[in-house]
């Protein structure tokens, strides 16, 4: 069994990793260098706590991995179990905290509410996603993975019956038995000469480091505010990373998109900040700024799926990439390995054709 797997975001990595292990042979391409589209444009949160079952269950199922991650690739990823504290400032919000809260008890994510307006759970935190990166990187390569850096997917090869054969590249034509797109937002290029689309959108995320006039307690959780959508952390030294779509969760044209973060929204998100939180404001000096894409569906819950015979999608991760790309490289190699994924209520959410008679929107907004 020959895997090709085009995209080496952790989402791919995680794919060439799992069907490595299984005794696959693998070949990982990535136009640029693994990681640097967006895996290490995030805040490096890892959790469980989210208001979907899908999400729930994708974050128990990559949770083994993450406790084991530094013993297996001998790489520290700097995890600081802070928890998460979501605040909710009316009766509405407080309402769907209450009742997220009571469907994570239900799936044995222990969960605890302050007093009428907030969630919270210490085992979530966040990680360094460059280590992330970088110890999946080693991971792959001594699992006997091929990969190829610099090698950009030009077009997807068919027969005649319509089944993937491989992938036509800068550096020359690839023939496999099976072929993964974990391309993120891009995936549409490849898919639309054959008559196929995935509803992934690219949705711009910006993020600043910034050091505030006092420094923050280094164990503060990583604190969300549910209306305003603006969101904070702890980093480093004193530092704060600060974030948030402040009611602007729009897509974005995936040409000429700018990697920096824009100086009117970074002077709003402070702003908002310091009126939701009271620990940063405008006076906090800006360090560092960043933007990068969410792959996101409708529903914003992950495509992974069989496309057509030959072809496979692991997209539309929808900003828990990071955190999820272990469950789904494990459940792609179900896929293609053993024809299934076991779980039919996992398989049916994950499923293309759960678009095709709705407009899937009833899902959360999961990245921060």
């Amino acid at each position: 069994m020959h895997t090709i797997v085009v995209g080496a975001g952790i989402v791919g990595l995680c794919t060439a990793l799992s069907h490595a292990e299984r005794g696959a042979k693998v070949t990982l391409i990535e136009r640029g260098l693994p990681g640097a589209a967006n895996s290490t444009s995030t805040g490096g949160g890892i959790r469980e706590k989210f208001g979907t079952k899908l999400n729930i269950t994708l974050s128990k199922l990559a949770a083994p991995f993450w406790a084991t991650f530094g013993e297996r690739f001998g790489v520290d990823i700097c995890f600081r179990e802070s928890g998460y504290l979501f605040i909710a400032k009316n009766n509405e919000e407080a309402t769907r905290l209450k009742a997220q809260a009571e469907l994570q008890n239900s799936l044995s994510v222990g969960t605890g509410r302050g007093i009428r307006g907030a969630a919270f759970r210490q085992q979530d935190g966040w990680a360094n996603q460059h280590p992330i990166v970088d110890g999946l990187y080693r991971g792959v390569l001594e699992a006997g993975v091929n990969l190829q850096v610099g090698t950009e997917a030009l077009s997807l090869i068919s027969n005649n019956g319509g089944v993937v054969k491989g992938v036509v590249t800068t550096t020359g034509r690839m023939l496999g038995d099976a072929v993964v797109l974990a391309t993120g937002p891009w995936c549409n290029s490849l898919l639309e000469p054959l008559g196929l689309t995935v509803p992934v959108a690219g949705h711009r995320h910006q993020l600043l480091i910034v050091e505030p006039a006092e420094p923050l307690p280094t164990d503060l959780p990583w604190l969300i505010s549910v209306g305003a959508q603006v969101h904070l952390r702890p980093d480093s030294a004193g530092r704060v990373l600060v974030g948030g779509f402040l009611g602007h969760d729009e897509r974005c044209d995936l040409q000429g998109w700018s990697r920096q973060a824009d100086d009117d929204w970074s002077q709003e998100v402070l702003a908002v900040a310091g009126r939701e939180f009271g620990v940063v404001n405008r006076d906090a000096v800006i360090k560092h700024g960043w933007a990068g894409l969410y792959p996101s569906t409708p529903d914003r819950h992950p495509v992974v799926d069989r496309l057509r015979p030959g072809l496979f999608g692991a997209l539309g991760l929808s900003g828990t990439g990071l955190m999820h790309g272990p469950a789904i490289g494990v459940l792609m190699a179900d896929l293609i390995l053993d024809g299934s994924i076991d779980d039919p209520d996992l398989a049916k959410g994950l499923g293309l054709d759960r678009f095709i008679d709705t407009d899937g929107s009833s899902g959360e907004a999961t990245g921060l």
